[in-house]
């Protein structure tokens, strides 16, 4: 990569993980974003070329003519169209050149050690949001936004994920590496706590656990699966008592507590207020939580043809007319958001896009890549269907992808990854 395109990656990170400090202390909240549209297009478009070859360069295309035959076909433009979908458009072909430029290892060195930096600065900024402004506010994500609270979910759910398919393939890992491992988790946790996401204490878990279960095979094979185990099991006790922490100072969770609580009773406590919270409508029967606005828009999109393959028109999920006529107030995620806007085709290519970005590895094949490769499913698939549309709606989350994908799947970057791997000891 030459030396200007590796510069124009750089800044772009650095703006999209730092897009709420502008937001929030310099009140920069158009500008950051069209800094932020310019520094994508600047990268794709210096020195482009489209590598038809790539794994789901057809179903980009295919998915580009659907959503400008959407646009056009509920009264859109092209322009509608496209900023639409332009954070996937840039994921997209952000990915394609990345997989198909040859990068050093210099270059790749210098990109991860940047991105762990953006990392970390969350958690200074989720540390500033607690003890200097003395708020703990849902859209406030550590220094990446001022708008999207989900993201505070979606953020340390990717994290604390690659980071323990690192933890569990590590055959060895010496202090600085674990010192840093942690920093990355907590200043993961950070961010979600410091925004009062709930969720974080229910998703997280879930997908480790998913995870672990599915390195359990290999890892038993190799031969290490006690020492990890109780590795993990010193983590969850050193854990645990944050959690319950948490719990008791989240909004919401903490509703019917007194204070003298077991922790069972704690966490049953927020398991029903969570299972309540998903089934929720509110005084006019519109739905409010995930699980039933996502199968209320099922149905209606089943029993009425124009939605289903057309929507009712990009980003028709915000307005009055939509919400009324389908019955939802709050609640809409990633699929619904797209099947809602575009129709379910839309919607479908969607998810086809990003799992075979996620999935199509033409590289080397190690535990650890499959392993990486199928948490990233879940946690794109879980995040997609079931709780925000933080893969479409930005490149935060996108970008770290895209990264781990690229070094993972891309024959371009298979002896880097090889020298990387064996310099962290994932293999022997």
């Amino acid at each position: 990569m030459s030396q200007i395109k590796l510069k124009l990656f750089l800044l772009l990170m650095f703006l999209v993980f730092t897009q709420g400090m502008w937001e929030r202390i310099f009140f920069f909240s158009s500008l950051i974003q069209y800094l932020i549209d310019g520094a994508a297009l600047a990268f794709i478009l210096f020195q482009f070329k489209f590598n038809f070859k790539m794994p789901g360069a057809s179903v980009f295309l295919f998915l580009c003519l659907v959503s400008f035959f959407v646009g056009f076909s509920n009264n859109g433009s092209l322009v509608d169209a496209f900023f639409y979908m332009r954070f996937l458009f840039y994921t997209y072909l952000i990915y394609n050149q990345l997989f198909s430029r040859p990068i050093t290892l210099n270059q790749w060195s210098l990109i991860l050690k940047f991105l762990c930096i953006m990392i970390l600065i969350q958690g200074v900024g989720a540390l500033f949001n607690i003890f200097v402004l003395g708020a703990r506010v849902e859209g406030y994500v550590g220094l990446m936004s001022s708008l999207g609270g989900t993201t505070a979910t979606v953020f340390p759910l990717i994290i604390s994920t690659l980071i323990l398919v690192y933890y569990l393939f590590s055959h060895r890992l010496d202090t600085k590496t674990l010192i840093v491992l942690i920093l990355l988790f907590f200043s993961g946790l950070l961010v979600g706590f410091s925004s009062g996401k709930r969720g974080i204490y229910f998703i997280i878990p879930l997908v480790l656990i998913s995870t672990i279960l599915l390195a359990l095979p290999t890892l038993t094979k190799n031969g290490f699966i006690k020492k990890k185990i109780a590795g993990l099991a010193l983590a969850g006790m050193l854990i645990f008592p944050l959690m319950i922490y948490g719990m008791i100072n989240s909004k919401g969770l903490n509703y019917g507590l007194s204070g003298n609580e077991t922790v069972v009773e704690i966490v049953t406590n927020s398991l029903n207020y969570a299972d309540d919270y998903e089934d929720a409508t509110d005084q006019y029967g519109s739905t409010i939580g995930r699980s039933n606005t996502s199968s209320r828009i099922i149905e209606n999109t089943f029993s009425d043809s124009s939605l289903f393959f057309l929507g009712l028109g990009f980003g028709a999920t915000k307005s009055d007319i939509a919400m009324q006529s389908l019955g939802y107030k709050y609640g809409i995620v990633g699929f619904t958001r797209d099947v809602v806007s575009g129709g379910f085709f839309l919607s479908f290519f969607t998810i086809i896009l990003i799992c075979r970005i996620i999935l199509i590895n033409k590289s080397i094949k190690t535990n650890v890549s499959t392993l990486t490769r199928r948490a990233m499913v879940i946690v794109f698939l879980y995040t997609h269907l079931f709780y925000s549309s933080d893969f479409t709606v930005s490149l935060k989350i996108n970008l770290i992808l895209i990264l781990i994908m690229v070094l993972l799947n891309s024959p371009v970057h298979h002896m880097v990854l090889l020298d990387l791997l064996k310099t962290k000891k994932l293999i022997k």
